[in-house]
Formats: C-alpha cells, sequence, structure tokens
C-alpha cells in the first residue's frame, strides 16, 4: 500500500497491476484529496484496511471536512470462489472499522469477469489514479519499481502484513526491513520449467500475465541467494528511494 498528498511534487499517479483473484482499493479523501492504494490478497486483511484508513486520515492536515470514498476493483468469477470470499473479507473489514468510509465503486468478481472460449478472465488487472483529480482508469506497468525480485520474495513466502513503501514525510519509496522464509529444495524450484510454476504457484494459472513465470523465478533465485535477508540485504534498515524529474527511481544512501 501507499498514501500520497497532492503536495507531493514527485508523484502524481499512485496504480498497481497483476491482480487476478487480488482486489485493488482506493482510498481517497474528498477535502484533502489524500490519496491511497492498496492491493490486498487476503493476508491481513483487517489491520491492513485500518492502517490504509488512518494512514490516509492522519495526512489530510487535519481537515474535519470532506469524506472518506472507496472505489474497489479486482478478482473474477474463479472457479474456486477465491475472488468472492475476499470480496466478502474486504467489505466486513471496512464495516468492521469506527471510521465512515463511502463506496462510491466496486466492479470486482462478477462484475470484472469477461468469458472467453469459456474461460472467466478479469476484465480490470490493474489500476490507476491520479492524485489530484481523482480520475480512476484502468492500467499496467512496463516498470513496477525498484527492488520486485526483493519485494516479490516476501510475497511468495506468504507474508501477513501489507506493508506501506511510501514515506510521506520524506518523499522516499522504502523497501524493508522485512524477513522471509526459505523453502527446502530452493535450487530445484529456481530449475522448474515455465508451464510448472504457472501450474502450481499459481492461484489462477489460465489468467495469470505472460511475465508471471519470470517474476516468479526472478523471486525464486533471490531466496536462494539472500537468505536471511535482514542480515544479509537490509543490514539492520531499510532502502530507500527518491523519485527523479525523469521518473526513474534513485537509490538513497
Amino acid at each position: 500500500m501507499a498514501v500520497i498528498s497532492p503536495e507531493d511534487e514527485c508523484i502524481q499517479v499512485l496504480g498497481t497491476d497483476d491482480a487476478t483473484t487480488c482486489h485493488i482499493a482506493i482510498l481517497r479523501h474528498t477535502a484533502s484529496l489524500v490519496t491511497g492504494m492498496a492491493h490486498f490478497d487476503g493476508s491481513g486483511l483487517q489491520l491492513a484496511v485500518q492502517n490504509l484508513i488512518d494512514t490516509v486520515l492522519r495526512e489530510t492536515g487535519g481537515k474535519q471536512w470532506g469524506r472518506l470514498e472507496l472505489t474497489l476493483v479486482g478478482g473474477f468469477k474463479d472457479s474456486r470462489g477465491m475472488s468472492e470470499e475476499l470480496s466478502f473479507k474486504l467489505f466486513d473489514a471496512f464495516n468492521r472499522s469506527p471510521t465512515d468510509v463511502h463506496l462510491v465503486t466496486a466492479c470486482i468478481t462478477d462484475l470484472n469477469t469477461r468469458i472467453e472460449k469459456g474461460i472467466p478472465y478479469p476484465v480490470i488487472y490493474g489500476l490507476a489514479v491520479i492524485v489530484q483529480t481523482g480520475e480512476i482508469f484502468p492500467a499496467k506497468f512496463q516498470d513496477r519499481g525498484p527492488e520486485q525480485p526483493l519485494r516479490s520474495a516476501r510475497h511468495f513466502t506468504g507474508s501477513e502484513e501489507v506493508i506501506n513503501i511510501y514515506d510521506n514525510r520524506k518523499k522516499q519509496l522504502v523497501i524493508g526491513p522485512f524477513d522471509y522464509s526459505t523453502m527446502d529444495e530452493i535450487d530445484l524450484l529456481c530449475r522448474l520449467p515455465d508451464p510448472i510454476i504457472r501450474e502450481h504457484l499459481s492461484t489462477s494459472p489460465e489468467q495469470e500475465p505472460k511475465h508471471f513465470e519470470a517474476s516468479v523465478r526472478a523471486a525464486l533465485v533471490q531466496i536462494r541467494d539472500f537468505p536471511d535477508p535482514l542480515k544479509s540485504v537490509f543490514k539492520g534498515k531499510g532502502i530507500y528511494f527518491k523519485k527523479e524529474a525523469d521518473g526513474r527511481w534513485t537509490k538513497v544512501d
């Protein structure tokens, strides 16, 4: 997840993609225009939802007027019902929050499904929002930011925490520090052929994007080459990046 204020000159657009059974949430405060986005796979949901709400409210600058508006997009009518289960859990998590949240759009599960040759697929895999205007549109990304294999390794090994990857005060992207577990036979897993990776390491093999296998293999190699990341990668602190004028992320020492 990440939360951005309209005063941030570095970031104009928030986005995420590669959502199959996952759901994307955009939470926007109508007075301050502070905007948050989260990519939910079902892990740590209640805490993550409250963290998203609290972080948006904290960045509003004390504005008491306005309201929190929520957009939910993602999932599809998958055969195992994983999307539908996540939809219900997300509604429940937002409903349990003591803060009033106004649902504006829910393009999820059944409503985000298209059928091609008898097989269901998501209509929208990715989403973006312009922070200043609140305009929301389908999106996909060639560049998914720095340290992608490291970030994927955390998801791949079953992390329960949805982490905030943007430091609003410093205007920097922050990765970690976090831990991930290694796996038995990690060398063998790194050598798995693409069809096996797709079939056995995805919640929705037929619907995954073309780069799925390459992303999974990069995460597996990360786990193999850098076990115990708190020591081998982070050395006790996070990795920070700043956004340059040309759009590149550069590491901050």
